[in-house]
């Protein structure tokens, strides 16, 4: 997937149609798997990962506006911050001693995340 020549406006459409449907079907599952109490932090974590992941993901659309940004390694550069600062607030969430079902929540959103763009690159035949 060719993050310079996507549609953006359909990109961002396809992916909050995503998320909704994601959530709808996460709902019988936790009902299941997670306790009532802690059902609310599951989602808090879930949410936490896909804001920080669409943020990161927002900062590889910048070189669109900022052609030069693409020559100075700034893709290079989002990788890596994407994985410390995943890695960083898993760090967080473990030493503040937040309940397992935050941790969970965000590592499920960060791999629900990732199984999206492995759709988008496949659907859009790049």
């Amino acid at each position: 997937m060719d993050l310079n020549t996507i549609n953006l406006k359909r990109f961002h459409l396809h992916y909050f149609t995503y998320l909704i449907v994601i959530f709808i079907l996460s709902l019988p599952l936790t009902a299941g798997l997670v306790a009532d109490g802690y059902r609310v932090i599951f989602y808090f974590g879930g949410a936490m990962s896909f804001a920080i992941q669409m943020a990161i993901l927002q900062l590889r659309f910048l070189p669109r506006k900022i052609p030069a940004l693409s020559d100075s390694g700034f893709p290079f550069f989002t990788v890596f911050l994407s994985f410390f600062l995943n890695l960083g607030i898993l760090t967080a969430l473990q030493v503040l001693e937040y309940p397992f079902e935050a941790t969970s929540g965000f590592l499920i959103a960060y791999f629900v995340h990732l199984l999206f763009l492995v759709f988008a690159s496949y659907f859009s035949g790049k």
